[in-house]
């Protein structure tokens, strides 16, 4: 057992403690500058980077904690629900819509270039670095349509909880996102590794178990941007 399998946990969490300070620290700049007209787009941009990355980490399937194992796209997938979020409890529902039908549109845009440079006739002096190349940059059809699938089926119904909830931030974000969490683990575990990965059901309740213990991170994204959103500081308490 090598040291970094040994502190797996910590490590885990030190990584998607990052993703989301970086995630969010980006809207606080932009709102500390003064720059309220570019929050939209720089959290829409910050969204997608999220998801199209989370696209390329699925495929890797990491140890958590004795037989449980998590796809380690979890992580900046949990991040980008706090920013849709903190989006949506801004903008309103309809923007928060609009960014997950583009993102959808977006995440199918990437899995069909990467598919056709993939596939693309190499020179023939290059035909020995195609398979490092394609397994670089490659996702397979199985994850991208469980990712994108997963993502609008679940996000969709992320805008409406945040935007239908009562009360403040914190407890619209603590509400929706554990309801978030579960449909995109029903939608796109069985479709991305359904006879591939043994034990199915072990990866989907390993990968529910860390969503779920991410949400005080959801929280504590939106709740660092509190004063960029449209609700008083005291409906936070």
């Amino acid at each position: 057992m090598t040291w970094y399998s040994m502190y797996s946990l910590p490590i885990l969490y030190g990584m998607a403690f990052m993703v989301y300070i970086a995630a969010a620290g980006i809207l606080w700049l932009v709102h500390r500058l003064g720059r309220e007209e570019l929050l939209l787009p720089v959290g829409a941009m910050d969204y997608i980077l999220l998801l199209t990355i989370s696209q390329y980490m699925a495929s890797k399937i990491g140890a958590y904690v004795g037989p449980l194992v998590v796809p380690m796209g979890v992580i900046t997938y949990s991040a980008s629900v706090s920013v849709l979020d903190f989006l949506t409890l801004r903008y309103g529902r309809g923007v928060g819509y609009w960014v997950v039908r583009i993102a959808a549109y977006l995440q199918a845009l990437v899995f069909l270039i990467n598919y056709l440079v993939i596939n693309y006739p190499p020179a023939q002096f290059w035909e020995s670095l195609q398979a490092p190349f394609a397994a670089i940059m490659g996702v397979s059809a199985r994850i991208a349509i469980a990712s994108i699938t997963a993502f609008i089926v679940s996000e969709t119904y992320d805008v409406f909880l945040v935007s239908r909830l009562g009360g403040g931030v914190l407890r619209r974000v603590g509400y929706s996102d554990p309801v978030t969490m579960t449909i995109d683990t029903l939608v796109f575990i069985p479709i991305a590794f359904y006879g591939v990965v043994p034990n199915i059901w072990l990866l989907m309740l390993s990968q529910l178990t860390v969503k779920m213990s991410l949400v005080p991170m959801t929280m504590l994204a939106v709740w660092l941007n509190r004063k960029a959103l449209r609700y008083a500081v005291a409906t936070l308490r």
